[in-house]
């Protein structure tokens, strides 16, 4: 069973205060056609959604209720699946889901293409299926994959660091709606097992705002990350 958030409800702390929408400074979140809003949903709503997800697939919606109680709604949607419902959740999540958190079950196949092909935070409660990538994190404990999920919406690399809502604050104002450098930033120290051609759009981003950071494979971990 899953333990409820009681004993790490506090609200997600992401170090010095950000701007949110409708606060002054706001840019309103579009950059290369990709509208950023922050708002949030209903528990478990597979209706399209363009804002950051994370999907949870578990046997019943306890992981998603703890989560959700434990994380500002106003930085990332829940979407709450059953194994069998996993299809549906991943493709509502438009372009892909930024993270996806199981517990209790076998890797769907639907969950398991998408983390071969897109740059998804794979993380795991209890005891690991076959299938998840080299790239996953497990943990044994409810409070420590809640203080992993904090962290990777608290990420911040060379003044990058996420937005409300979706998307990446870039150094000297304006926000980039790039899926690929939103993950690259949340997962930061850690990376992606992952072709590096997956990375190509987070790379034009990078050049196009002259920031000297690139997607590049650790030599020593065998993972792409920003460096």
């Amino acid at each position: 069973m899953v333990p409820n958030a009681a004993g790490v409800g506090h609200r997600l702390s992401c170090g010095p205060p950000r701007r949110r929408a409708g606060d002054p400074g706001w840019a309103g979140g579009r950059e290369e056609g990709v509208a950023v809003t922050a708002k949030a949903a209903p528990l478990g709503s597979l209706e399209p959604e363009r804002n950051r997800t994370l999907v949870t697939v578990a046997p019943d919606g306890e992981l998603a209720v703890g989560i959700r109680e434990s994380v500002d709604r106003a930085w990332v949607v829940i979407k709450d699946a059953r194994p069998e419902e996993a299809g549906s959740a991943v493709t509502s999540c438009l372009p892909w889901p930024w993270m996806v958190v199981g517990a209790g079950c076998e890797l769907p196949g639907e969950i398991a293409s998408v983390l071969a092909l897109h740059p998804v935070i794979p993380l795991w409660l209890g005891a690991e299926p076959s299938g998840l990538p080299a790239h996953r994190r497990g943990f044994s404990r409810f409070s420590t994959l809640v203080a992993a999920i904090r962290l990777a919406l608290a990420g911040e690399v060379g003044g990058m660091r996420l937005a409300a809502g979706a998307g990446v604050e870039l150094p000297g104002g304006g926000i980039s709606g790039n899926a690929e450098l939103q993950a690259l930033i949340a997962a930061h120290p850690s990376g992606f097992d992952l072709p590096l051609e997956t990375f190509r759009a987070a790379t034009r981003t990078l050049v196009r705002r002259g920031l000297p950071l690139r997607p590049r494979r650790d030599p020593a971990t065998g993972l792409v990350s920003l460096r």
